[in-house]
């Protein structure tokens, strides 16, 4: 686990208790005041560099963090997807993007007094104030603080008694001024109905005072170049502070055809995940899926990625091809399609276009993985998706099932899984991403 210099000693205790008590990463206390899981405090010299401010002492109490998110999406923007998870924003396939420690340790040590206070007192994480320093320069070795944090209608946005170009002055000139006004402009009402806790979004809002789409950055959301990378950097940086990075063999995609609901990993009664995988809910409840069906209906026909259910030798092959190409026609996303073997295999009606396609290895709704062998057999003609949609699918046999097909899937690969129509509640989830991580942890 890396270490955190300069930590007093109440504050490690903070620390691991913050990191034995599985918190489940709500927005609610889940870290400690001075350095603890996911919310980082300060060291012994936070205090002393406050240019010529006298800094508070960190605040001692669990601090505030984002909730996870339920799916990889992409605002509807059609950039790369994200997701966070198990504490981490992490893209699909790839390992948390990281500022470098002795920055982020730097950004505790100059500035931890406030930041842990006013964080907390404008209801936002201390890893969001943090990240926006460090977004904005605050704790870079070459520079001191210069309270350009935000733009001038935000600043008088949160302080009204004061016009924008004296609230300019007043964050230039005060570190605690500065600061607080940070975390009042993120933690505001029209700050949290824009960006929704969202950590790209809270970069794109604190940037530009709004989130839209737009830019020919990845994240396709309007920003200054390079700022939402280094806002998410940071983010993950104050996590690694604290936090082993997660150890993993290779890095997949959960993506879930799902028809019923789904627990969250690490919530109430559900194990946690382990940051090496991502998922995502392809359904009707998903506006970003542009959705198709053989028999012609659509759902979400503005969605930004698309799937097509499904192919299968039964089928006329001229509609499946046909409606394929018109379901992936001027979505700008990636598309999948999803195939069933009916007793003659798994056919891919068209290629071109398709990121993945999910072979369905089940044989009815009342079959898990039956088709497994056959799958091989066949060599494998697309990524296993199986079937944990029957109530009578107990815990073990999912956690085995996942262990199985997931062990076929190859390092940036995607695990399909088929829930309709009971939903995935509890232990039963809980097997579902234990045979995730017995899967993906090196």
């Amino acid at each position: 686990m890396l270490q955190v210099p300069l930590v007093r000693t109440a504050v490690v205790a903070h620390v691991l208790a913050s990191v034995l008590c599985g918190c489940s990463g709500q927005l609610i206390g889940g870290g400690s005041g001075g350095g603890g899981d996911d919310d980082e405090g300060g060291g012994d010299g936070a205090a002393a560099d406050g240019g010529g401010e006298e800094q508070p002492e960190p605040n001692p109490e669990a601090g505030l963090q984002e909730p996870p998110s339920t799916s990889l999406h992409d605002r509807g923007c059609a950039g790369v997807d994200w997701q966070l998870i198990h504490g981490w924003l992490l893209l699909p396939h790839k390992a948390p993007e990281l500022a470098a420690a002795e920055d982020m340790q730097r950004c505790v040590d100059r500035y931890a007094g406030w930041v842990t206070w006013q964080a907390d007192s404008a209801g936002i994480s201390r890893r969001a104030v943090y990240a926006g320093l460090a977004a904005t320069g605050q704790c870079d070795a070459d520079r001191d603080y210069d309270g350009a944090l935000v733009s001038g209608a935000q600043c008088a946005s949160v302080n009204p008694d004061l016009a924008e170009e004296e609230c300019l002055a007043r964050m230039a000139g005060s570190r605690a001024f500065g600061i607080t006004t940070l975390a009042r402009v993120l933690g505001s009402e029209p700050a949290i109905a824009a960006h929704k806790r969202d950590v790209p979004a809270m970069a794109a809002y604190l940037a530009e005072g709004a989130v839209a789409c737009g830019g020919d950055e990845r994240w396709r959301l309007t920003a200054p170049a390079g700022f939402i990378d280094r806002y998410v950097a940071a983010y993950n940086g104050m996590k690694a502070l604290s936090n082993a990075l997660p150890e993993c063999r290779k890095r997949i995609i959960l993506t879930v055809a799902l028809y019923t609901g789904m627990d969250e990993p690490g919530e109430d009664g559900v194990a946690a995940a382990n940051g090496c995988w991502t998922y995502e809910r392809v359904s009707k409840s998903n506006p970003e899926w542009k959705l198709c069906n053989y028999d012609g209906t659509v759902h979400h026909p503005d969605g930004v990625k698309w799937v097509y259910d499904d192919t299968n030798t039964a089928h006329d092959s001229g509609t499946d091809q046909s409606r394929i190409l018109a379901c992936k026609s001027g979505v700008p996303g990636r598309g999948y399609v999803d195939m069933a073997n009916r007793g003659a295999g798994w056919r891919k009606s068209v290629t071109d276009g398709v990121r993945v396609h999910f072979a369905e290895i089940y044989s009815s709704q009342f079959a898990i993985d039956d088709q497994f062998s056959i799958w091989q057999s066949a060599g494998e003609p697309g990524e296993p998706m199986v079937n944990f949609g029957e109530p009578t699918t107990g815990a073990d046999r999912i956690r085995s099932a996942t262990a199985r097909a997931c062990g076929q899937v190859s390092d940036g690969g995607y695990f399909g899984v088929y829930v309709y129509p009971e939903p995935l509640r509890g232990e039963r989830m809980s097997a579902l991403v234990k045979g995730l991580s017995d899967c993906t942890r090196r």
